[in-house]
């Protein structure tokens, strides 16, 4: 029987959510039944060097010289160009799109005999960023709507005319365990509270900004670890810092996997501050490393932090969580009993459950 050929689109390959479960999804799924193409829209991804050699990587540019712009003007479709080019090359008969970001890419669906697959990362604070054209496309376009956890799939399956399932957004739990088997326990004299993510609005940066001043800074340390989004949210954040009002906090980024799951591990506790979450994969990571949670009810988090891990807040008072945070200090986890919290959350499993709608996605 011969392969079915796939091509995965994203716009990059960096150690963000969306292309983390990507990069695993590539890695898991059966290459005896499957080709696997990957198409990106910005190069260089930190990702990129720890692909697999069967998995073909092709780039889509999406910027426009002078010369692009006037055969733009003169009725070409430069993408849609590009785009016939790499599906001459690899001749794929399903395309999987990651993240609604990439919704504008099925516009060009019409031109080629495929089924489209869109795997929704997001729940609904991103949409409302999404262009109302691309919304529609996702409607109309798409074959197949993979969403990234239950509170997604029972919003929009209402709502979505063709099939929809879930994937269960997992973490790796091989990958954490090799990454931790060297790590040599330090003692640390203050408590280490840390969090993770693009620095953001979403994620809730000036909420952690704000509960670190609530305790003492001799006795606490906090640390954030997550890359700098390009916006005017993360500057303020950045000036806010340089101020010193924060003697608590340290931000960083650039991390290997090894030195981030290390940081995690050695804390003592984990604290997400999100004002929206569709899964929240960075709370999971926390428990699989034996750290408790203090997590804001915002939506994802529900799904996984229970009285078993941590503390799942109602408030997203900093005056709160600074209490709550004291509470779950003072509580014991058993380490064990935090692991098996997140038994139903299994990369393996999902992958062959997506397996089965990719191999009964008809061939046009």
């Amino acid at each position: 029987m011969s392969k079915k050929k796939i091509l995965f689109f994203s716009s990059n390959f960096n150690r963000t959510g969306a292309e983390i479960v990507l990069f695993d999804i590539l890695h898991q799924i059966d290459s005896e039944r499957f080709e696997i193409g990957l198409v990106l829209l910005e190069p260089n991804g930190s990702l990129l060097s720890q692909l697999a050699p069967h998995i073909q990587v092709y780039y889509l540019d999406v910027q426009f010289s002078f010369w692009d712009k006037l055969k733009f003007h003169v009725g070409q479709d430069i993408v849609l160009q590009r785009i016939r080019e790499i599906q001459q090359q690899f001749g794929a008969s399903i395309w999987y799109i990651n993240t609604i970001q990439n919704a504008f890419l099925l516009q060009y669906k019409q031109h080629f005999n495929i089924s489209t697959f869109l795997h929704v990362h997001e729940y609904l604070y991103n949409f409302e960023q999404l262009e109302i054209k691309d919304c529609k496309r996702m409607f109309d376009q798409v074959d197949y709507l993979v969403t990234c956890s239950d509170l997604v799939q029972q919003f929009f399956a209402p709502i979505f005319s063709k099939t929809s399932f879930v994937f269960h957004s997992s973490i790796n739990k091989n990958f954490i365990d090799k990454c931790l088997a060297t790590q040599s326990r330090k003692k640390i004299s203050k408590k280490r509270i840390v969090s993770s993510g693009t620095i953001c609005y979403r994620k809730g940066v000036d909420i952690f900004l704000q509960t670190s001043l609530l305790v003492n800074p001799t006795e606490f340390e906090f640390i954030w670890l997550g890359k700098w989004a390009n916006n005017g949210y993360a500057e303020v954040i950045r000036r806010q810092l340089l101020t010193g009002n924060y003697p608590a906090v340290q931000f960083l980024e650039n991390l290997s996997p090894e030195e981030y799951y290390q940081v995690i591990s050695s804390a003592d506790a984990f604290i997400t501050c999100s004002r929206e979450e569709s899964m929240g994969l960075v709370a999971m990571e926390a428990i699989y490393c034996g750290v408790p949670v203090l997590a804001t009810n915002s939506g994802g988090s529900s799904l996984m932090v229970n009285e078993t891990n941590g503390i799942l807040s109602q408030d997203f008072r900093p005056e709160t969580l600074a209490k709550e945070l004291t509470s779950l200090l003072s509580s014991e986890f058993d380490k064990i009993k935090m692991r098996e919290s997140l038994s139903n959350f299994e990369i393996q499993s999902e992958c062959q459950k997506l397996e089965y709608y990719l191999l009964n996605a008809p061939t046009l």
